[in-house]
């Protein structure tokens, strides 16, 4: 369960708690991106397998950055933030976590970022839209619109980052996989593990989360449906999830 001086930490700081995990607590009053299913279902769902160093890009309030320090007792995390709201909510919580030691805030361009050693994973929930109007609120617009971060960005930063054998998560919409998967490829970036999720029994997928490397092999493929026909979480959800949820 959360510490009791993170409660207290919180309420003498004039900030509010959004969301309660079971080891961890999340204050997003900055962040244009609010806590949600999808950073959630990414952090639970990410390999953390001899994973040693670990550059969160887009990190928002530091909620998979948490998530992997939670999994990992050996990671070393950097959760790079452009927007300084957000870095502000994700240092907070991350110096109220047990992981302080291990998760560095870092306020800048990820394109202006540079690891003092190739990371074995690069994780990011990436911004969805390439077109259509952006948000009113200028937060909110920067951190779900790619003008802020485009997935090529992400994906040459990660071909020119990685470690051989390191790995690049995310998750996107369904629709725009194949585009991504292609302009992967295109740089030599390979799918090898891939998740399509289901917000409910008998609809076609909503979101997708797929694991590259450099290297080509037997791709991993799995199916998750998030909400059973009566609303609640399905099994399989539950099971992904157990060591966060309440």
């Amino acid at each position: 369960m959360i510490r009791q001086n993170f409660v207290n930490f919180a309420a003498a700081m004039n900030r509010e708690i959004t969301f309660r995990f079971k080891q961890f607590a999340i204050s997003d009053s900055n962040c244009g991106m609010k806590t949600g299913t999808d950073g959630v279902t990414l952090g639970a769902w990410v390999s953390c397998r001899d994973v040693h160093s670990v550059i969160d890009v887009g990190a928002g309030s530091g909620l998979i950055s948490l998530m992997i320090a939670q999994r990992s007792p050996v990671a070393r995390i950097h959760a790079v933030e452009i927007d300084p709201g957000a870095a502000s909510d994700a240092r907070f919580n991350v110096d109220a976590s047990p992981w302080s030691r291990r998760i560095d805030v870092v306020n800048d361009d990820i394109s202006h970022y540079t690891p003092d050693t190739p990371p074995d994973l690069i994780v990011s929930n990436p911004p969805f839209f390439n077109t259509g109007e952006t948000s009113a609120d200028s937060c909110r617009a920067a951190a779900r619109h790619e003008s802020s971060l485009t997935c090529r960005t992400l994906l040459e930063y990660a071909c020119a980052n990685l470690a051989d054998t390191g790995r690049l998560a995310i998750i996107i919409p369904a629709e725009r996989s194949d585009e991504i998967i292609y302009n992967a490829e295109m740089i030599h970036l390979k799918v090898r593990r891939q998740c399509l999720l289901h917000s409910k029994p008998d609809q076609v997928p909503f979101r997708v989360m797929i694991e590259f490397m450099r290297h080509d092999g037997p791709i991993e493929l799995e199916d998750m449906t998030i909400r059973g026909h009566h609303g609640y979480y399905t099994p399989e959800f539950k099971k992904l999830t157990e060591n966060f949820y309440l």
